[in-house]
């Protein structure tokens, strides 16, 4: 980043920046304003459109075992040191129907559910222990979930989860929101800690949350996990959820 008078420059932009191909004119796509102009190596935008932001990434990392949250913690800190983590030991009994209710306000950015494979794998859908929690928090975060497999690597070594577990879990296993999930990306497995791309996605998905991006079209995601109009008009109109500054 660069400042220049009443001009700050930045190499890129988070979110979905809209240019005018035209006279090059930057346009933030959540509230249409004019907020500056494209150049061919950077985006100079006017300094009045542009609030610096001092507030902290805020991370709930949830699990039915203490001990996965604590090892997760390390990777996430590493992935976006300028976060706060909070974790989240869940109980068996108050999954279902569980409705997630932060101690404060205005609650997490990003929600990390951990889970180690042990025997069969129960995630989502009519059977899964987290179901209901993921679609909690996916209401909560407008979709900035991730759920992280430990004890299973995902075979590939580029890749981010095992790819014939997820397909199997989602097409056999009678959990297809799983497989939705993971086509979107916010689905990691590791044996026991991850990998150089898996820790530039948690990056990926931490960045995606702390600049509040718009989320992805994302098929397969059960309806009642998102959010109603008259939320999204609301967090639309509020400019602490403009998703380029």
């Amino acid at each position: 980043m660069e400042t220049r008078d009443d001009i700050v420059a930045f190499r890129e932009l988070h979110g979905s920046p809209v240019v005018d191909k035209v006279n090059k004119t930057v346009v933030c796509p959540g509230c249409e304003q004019a907020i500056g102009s494209r150049t061919d190596s950077s985006y100079m935008l006017r300094r009045d459109r542009v609030l610096k932001r001092s507030n902290k990434l805020e991370i709930m990392i949830c699990s039915l075992k203490s001990q996965e949250i604590q090892d997760l913690t390390a990777f996430v800190s590493e992935a976006f040191p300028h976060s706060n983590i909070t974790p989240r030991v869940l109980q068996k009994s108050e999954l279902r129907g569980f409705q997630l209710s932060p101690a404060a306000r205005p609650g997490p950015d990003l929600v990390v559910v951990v889970h180690r494979s042990e025997g069969r794998i129960l995630l989502t859908d009519r059977n899964g222990f987290y179901h209901d929690v993921i679609g909690s928090a996916w209401q909560l975060t407008r979709g900035n979930v991730l759920v992280v497999l430990t004890r299973n690597d995902p075979k590939a070594e580029t890749g981010l989860y095992d790819e014939k577990l997820l397909l199997n879990l989602s097409t056999q296993g009678d959990q297809p929101t799983i497989g939705a999930i993971s086509a979107l990306g916010r689905v990691l497995t590791w044996e026991t800690k991850p990998s150089g791309p898996q820790l530039a996605q948690l990056k990926t998905m931490s960045s995606k949350a702390y600049y509040k991006e718009a989320p992805a079209p994302a098929q397969g995601i059960p309806g009642t996990w998102n959010v109603s109009a008259r939320a999204s008009a609301k967090a639309a109109a509020n400019p602490n959820w403009c998703m380029l500054l």
